[in-house]
């Protein structure tokens, strides 16, 4: 059994290559099912429940501003001139630097970008927030994307064959 992810960091990259450098917190990281309540007539026990599309929240990323920061300008940057969905990995890293496990993100884009307050009274860290919308999690790569296909072409193939005219 693995040990448990305790004092951690976040490695983010866009596309297997870009660094957007480390990050201490992720909040948002998740995924709904939307149900909807089919009442059958004549039926009282019970409400058929149909599983819908899957909703994907957006998520938010926060650190002290460092090195990196520039990296993240210029994606923004360049999302004025064309939005370019990417694939954003984010590996949650162990203090001594292993990776426990990561989290790839398909079709991330960054929807909004908070700076840190500028204020040289302040005794506090300067700290940077970004907040990406993307339209699946994959946890296996491209692995995933290949067996729903394959399955899907399954399913079509084998109902086709059977309903023959």
């Amino acid at each position: 059994m693995g040990d448990p992810a305790l004092s951690v960091s976040y490695n983010v990259t866009l596309d297997g290559f870009i660094p957007l450098g480390f990050w201490t917190k992720v909040e948002g990281l998740g995924m709904e099912y939307e149900v909807f309540t089919y009442r059958e007539g004549g039926v009282n026990g019970y409400e058929h429940k149909l599983v819908g599309p899957v909703k994907f929240t957006n998520l938010r990323l926060s650190r002290p501003v460092d090195a990196t920061s520039p990296a993240i300008m210029m994606w923004l940057g360049s999302n004025q001139m064309m939005v370019i969905e990417h694939t954003m990995a984010i590996t949650a890293m162990t203090a001594s630097g292993e990776a426990i496990t990561t989290w790839n993100l398909l079709g991330a884009v960054p929807v909004k970008w908070t700076g840190p307050s500028l204020d040289i009274m302040s005794n506090s860290i300067a700290t940077e927030t970004l907040e990406v919308a993307y339209q699946e999690i994959s946890l296996l790569g491209g692995l995933a994307s290949a067996l729903a296909g394959a399955v899907t072409g399954a399913i079509t193939g084998s109902v086709s064959a059977s309903i023959s005219f």
